[in-house]
């Protein structure tokens, strides 16, 4: 830092003059003047990001000396006890849990990321166990139900169905589809109830849900009451629930009757046909009411 000989004012980084008395800065010879270096040559990251804090370190440090001393204490208490071919579930378990801590603690505490990593271990968990007589039988389903519960609970984020509505919506009923034809596959073989039963059924839902959407979206006013949806939650159901004994009966029998779903589709017939009447009635009450206006 320099300073003017006159005054003694400290000049500024590369002031040809003093701002106080004008008086000329002039360098020795053979000096020049060199542009200031930062104490870091890189700017450091902002504090908190990136990166395993130290408190973390020594969690996860923690959580894996107890899991090297569980597994030792369980191995060995097998070895004593001549249960050793037993031993690969107990320890398999102190395994995962161990993982799941650990990523628990070592990634960003994000809902979304956090339940996607717990959830694939809980499915990994369960093929494991089941793989402990080196077969495959339940897990299987599980798995996958695992994975059929995360795109309904993890997967459509607010953002994510603003962004997309009907791809998502879309990938959830294919989600949905991949689930029962793998049931049906796992446990019998080929698709024996899927295609007359699941299938049919499922399309009605999503084409019930489909019809009251476009409903909803083409009302006057955009704001659709909550009694209303309920309502409409409840026709859809109650439709769907007939049109699945319908199938059902069908596979079953080999003739289409209702069996227990006729109360539920008189139900739904009386709850259409109001909302119907509310809504025409709102039509024409707005009908007269805007033709009043311009009288």
């Amino acid at each position: 830092m320099a300073y003017c000989v006159q005054c003694g004012v400290k000049l500024e980084e590369g002031s040809k003059r003093c701002p106080l008395c004008n008086t000329e800065v002039h360098l020795p010879d053979g000096v020049q003047e060199q542009p200031s270096e930062p104490l870091f040559a890189q700017p450091l990251p902002p504090a908190g990001m990136g990166g395993i804090t130290k408190t973390r370190k020594g969690v996860i440090e923690l959580i894996l000396s107890l899991a090297v001393v569980s597994e030792l204490t369980v191995a060995l208490s097998m070895i004593l006890s001549g249960n050793l071919a037993y031993s690969f579930i107990p320890l398999f378990s102190i395994a995962m849990a161990t993982l799941s801590l650990i990523l628990a603690f070592s990634n960003k505490p994000t809902f979304s990321r956090q339940a996607s990593i717990q959830f694939l271990l809980v499915a990994l968990y369960l093929l494991g166990i089941d793989a402990a007589d080196l077969t495959l039988s339940w897990s299987l389903a599980a798995s996958p139900g695992l994975a059929l519960l995360w795109m309904y609970v993890i997967f459509p984020t607010p953002a994510r169905m603003r962004k997309a509505p009907r791809r998502n919506a879309s990938l959830m009923v294919g989600a949905t589809l991949a689930y029962l034809a793998l049931l049906n596959l796992v446990f019998s073989g080929s698709f024996t109830w899927f295609v007359p039963v699941a299938l049919p059924s499922l399309l009605v839902l999503v084409l019930l849900c489909s019809l009251f959407l476009f409903w909803f979206s083409k009302r006057h006013n955009k704001t659709v009451p909550l009694a209303d949806i309920v309502l409409g939650t409840l026709v859809v159901l109650f439709f769907s629930a007939t049109a699945f004994d319908l199938f059902l009966s069908k596979y079953q029998r080999g003739l289409y009757i209702l069996r227990w779903s006729d109360s539920l589709l008189l139900s739904g017939l009386i709850i259409f046909l109001f909302l119907v009447s509310v809504s025409v009635s709102r039509r024409v009450r707005r009908y007269f009411t805007s033709h009043n206006r311009h009288v």
